[in-house]
């Protein structure tokens, strides 16, 4: 794995911005396919969703409001690196499910994309930007839909999604995992008893394998997960070792946040203009989706 990047940011501008009860219903934790692929959509039509842009700016609003509607907090976390091109302005979207909960879970995405799609096939493409509807918005689609689930069932415990910004900004390491680096820097608890990163988790041929520094920092998480997938027949979920991959969960062990990576690495449109919602499924989401509500639910939560 890499170093750990040491791009100077200021202190945290932890701003509550919407305030408001959860609203018990009785329909329970159901996940809802359609509903989240067109979530995911959705983030695509705002446009790259690229720091210091309109689309970045707009989709950011649309995102916490979004999670207002089911959450009982959400906040921004507003914080300005400085870059060689000048300050960077990104926010880390953060919401809370009954905030008085004894457990503490955290689930998290990045909903940011990147600026140059640096893997294309094509050369000319390669300064053009990503419309990462696998590569960002699958998590976040995945993200707000559990939160529909559990303002339909509120959990007994302490639940947090965390959208991440700044994720795929830069050409190199320090000018990447951005909001996730400072997420983990600033956070201060209450402490993680697991937490589930779900990232590119949207491809239609979805198969996930186990993430080897999930396995290796966190394999009682991995057992979590790849046994609620299974009862919740879940077939992209397979038993065996993929990839070691550098995402926001490193950053995350890093500080002491059992967190592994639910991630399918093996898509051929990463990185490409071609990484479009034609790409993805319905299917795909629910089944992560619907793993992630049964680990909760074995949980007790």
């Amino acid at each position: 794995m890499a170093m750990r990047h040491s791009l100077a940011m200021p202190a945290a501008l932890l701003v509550t911005v919407l305030l408001g009860p959860a609203v018990a219903a009785q329909a329970g934790r159901q996940f809802d396919a359609p509903r989240a692929y067109s979530d995911l959509v959705h983030q695509c039509d705002f446009g790259p969703r690229i720091p210091n842009t309109r689309a970045h700016a707009d989709c950011a609003r649309w995102l916490a409001h979004r999670l207002y509607e089911s959450a009982d907090e959400v906040k921004l976390q507003v914080f300005t690196p400085t870059t060689d091109g000048g300050p960077l302005g990104l926010t880390n979207i953060i919401a809370t499910f009954n905030p008085k909960g004894q457990k503490h879970v955290l689930l998290c995405a990045h909903w940011d994309s990147r600026p140059f799609a640096d893997h294309d096939p094509d050369p000319a493409n390669r300064t053009k930007p990503v419309a990462g509807a696998n590569d960002g918005a699958s998590g976040v689609a995945v993200l707000l839909e559990i939160g529909r689930a559990l303002k339909a069932e509120p959990p007994t415990h302490r639940v947090t999604i965390a959208l991440f910004d700044g994720e795929d900004y830069g050409s190199t390491q320090d000018l990447m995992f951005l909001g996730s680096c400072f997420f983990a820097d600033a956070f201060t608890g209450p402490a993680v008893s697991w937490a589930a990163l779900v990232d590119m988790v949207g491809d239609r041929d979805l198969r996930i394998p186990i993430e080897q520094v999930s396995e290796q920092a966190a394999p009682a998480v991995v057992d979590r997960i790849w046994g609620a997938a299974q009862r919740a027949s879940a077939s992209a979920f397979v038993r065996e070792l993929g990839a070691a991959v550098l995402d926001d969960h490193v950053f995350l062990l890093r500080k002491g946040i059992p967190c592994i990576d639910v991630i399918d690495f093996d898509y051929p449109y990463w990185h490409t203009t071609a990484d479009t919602p034609d790409k993805c499924a319905p299917d795909s989401l629910a089944q992560v989706g619907r793993t992630i509500l049964a680990a909760l639910a074995e949980d007790g939560i």
